[in-house]
């Protein structure tokens, strides 16, 4: 029997591939739909940021990154199902863009901490000043 062709994933996810994958275009024998909900659970943009195909004998053929799974189908053979797993490449700008807005979101929540903070030190302050106990 031939050897099979390998994905490894960021996560160190190992999955066998159908021999002649693309790019863009994973092909994965599965025996049951059960086994469906692992696999697509494993393709996540996390996943997919940076990850390598394996020749059969276990080498590096090449590493790919920044993909996202696209859509997947599947098809019932007489022994198996296939499952195509079609990828896309992320847009970059986006990405960049959301990690962007996402930090200063944490920026304007930190600092709305900070105000308050400042502000009940502020009372504590008057208080103190004004004769009263802290």
């Amino acid at each position: 029997m031939e050897g099979k062709e390998k994905i490894v994933l960021k996560d160190g996810t190992v999955v066998e591939i159908e021999n002649g994958a693309g790019v863009n275009l994973i092909r994965v024998s599965i025996q049951s739909l059960d086994d469906f909900k692992g696999l697509f659970e494993n393709f996540t943009e996390d996943n997919l940021e940076k990850y390598t195909v394996q020749n059969a004998e276990g080498l590096t053929c090449t590493t790919l990154e920044n993909k996202y799974l696209e859509e997947a189908g599947v098809k019932r053979r007489a022994d198996d199902f296939l499952v195509s797993l079609h990828l896309a490449d992320v847009d970059m700008v986006e990405k960049r863009l959301n990690a962007i807005e996402a930090e200063q979101e944490a920026t304007k929540t930190g600092q709305a901490i900070q105000d308050g903070a400042i502000a009940d030190l502020g009372e504590i302050v008057a208080g103190m000043m004004e004769g009263g106990e802290a």
